[in-house]
């Protein structure tokens, strides 16, 4: 993951989080035990997480800050829009750590 460019080109800022689900107390049987995560944000504050996990397809996520937290507004499985009802509980645990972390940094 850490090799693919950011989504946004030019002045975009990104930030790379390893998350161990299992210390997280985030884990369920058949998840990954952790994911990276990279989130990248451009001019205008537009962000971008893609998660990747080992043995598992990358995810894209177009996310906002609402409220302290991260709220997924479009995402990509593979590079394939996909309905919410499809995002594994997993990612979506992935998505509130990133949450967590961006929120922490400020």
């Amino acid at each position: 993951m850490a090799s693919k460019q950011p989504i946004h080109s030019g002045g975009a800022q990104t930030k790379e989080f390893e998350i161990n689900l299992v210390a997280a107390g985030l884990h369920n049987p058949g998840d990954p035990e952790v994911a990276e995560a990279v989130v990248s944000t451009d001019a205008n504050a537009t962000l971008r997480v893609e998660i990747s996990a080992s043995d598992r397809d990358d995810w894209q996520l177009d996310v906002r800050r609402v409220d302290g937290s991260l709220d997924i507004i479009r995402s990509f499985h593979d590079g394939v829009s996909v309905h919410d009802d499809v995002i594994p509980q997993w990612i979506e645990h992935v998505v509130d750590v990133v949450g967590e972390r961006l929120e922490r940094s400020r």
